[in-house]
């Protein structure tokens, strides 16, 4: 299973509050706009680069309301805990270099489990997302996308006031694709962004797939938190954390089986974004 170029996005823009009260339309309305500007050029802002992506990969069973947790033979890749545990598992590590080039990311496997890669070595299978650098920015911005934003709330995160705004898009404006198997489709989704009010740089985004409840792939979440990074001496705002959940079926994981009435498995995925360094023939030879 994978997801592809699934919902994120960078950068925001201007705008100091200082008041309880929310800012009236014509002062939301030039935030927003000012937004847009700031998110469509973002890639185009940053330089080559190449980081490390640490993925901790994790799985639970979802209980049953009645019964507990269901539980049933299964001959899956992982460990699942038993039936009075949903805690969270752990799966494995997966490392990898992100080389970011020409407004593109690459990803080359390095290590797993904390162990070199064999030569054409390629990661396990199961749930992925990519485009945390730009790629998928414009999805939300773009204005084919006819995205509604709402002002919601003044809040703190990591200890920084921010101001929050809801945005949606429907499926029929969407470029965000979702594929489980041999089955895959455009959806539209909705989420949060939170941008700090001091310099108004963007801290976080969640977002949520709206998908139809028989495609296999269900609870499809995302959170990225975003942060400075210096690269080649220069200060950049740039991925530093990222979470994704899913739901599927356990017929479906073990066996690519559709429908069915098995136990439910959560997925998530905890990646970490580190050792920023510009793009250079060295640094591309040279992976940590």
């Amino acid at each position: 299973m994978k997801i592809a170029r699934l919902l994120c996005l960078s950068t925001l823009a201007t705008g100091l509050f200082a008041a309880e009260n929310p800012p009236d339309a014509a002062v939301t309305g030039k935030l927003i706009d000012s937004m847009r500007e700031s998110a469509l050029s973002y890639d185009s802002r940053l330089p080559d680069f190449i980081c490390t992506q640490t993925t901790h990969r994790e799985i639970r069973r979802e209980p049953n309301p009645v019964t507990g947790i269901k539980v049933s033979g299964q001959r899956g890749t992982a460990s699942l805990p038993g039936s009075a545990d949903v805690s969270w598992r752990p799966i494995d590590e997966i490392e990898q270099q992100v080389t970011y080039f020409g407004h593109k990311e690459t990803y080359k496997l390095v290590s797993m489990n904390g162990k070199a890669i064999k030569k054409n070595e390629t990661p396990p299978p199961g749930v992925a997302s990519t485009g945390e650098f730009g790629s998928t920015l414009g999805g939300i911005f773009d204005p084919r996308s006819h995205a509604d934003f709402e002002w919601k709330r003044w809040d703190k995160l990591r200890g920084h006031p921010v101001y929050v705004f809801s945005f949606s898009i429907a499926k029929e404006n969407s470029a965000a694709q979702i594929a489980a198997g041999t089955s895959q489709l455009v959806v539209g989704y909705h989420g949060f962004l939170f941008v700090d009010r001091e310099d108004s740089t963007i801290m976080r985004v969640t977002t949520e797939a709206d998908i139809p409840p028989d495609f296999p792939l269900q609870h499809v979440t995302h959170l990225l938190d975003y942060g400075q990074a210096i690269i080649a001496g220069e200060r950049y705002l740039v991925p530093l954390h990222s979470e994704m959940e899913s739901r599927v079926t356990e017929d479906f994981a073990n066996y690519g089986r559709l429908g069915g009435t098995s136990p439910l498995r959560y997925f998530r995925n905890k990646i970490d974004f580190k050792a920023y360094r510009k793009y250079g023939v060295e640094s591309s030879l040279k992976p940590e």
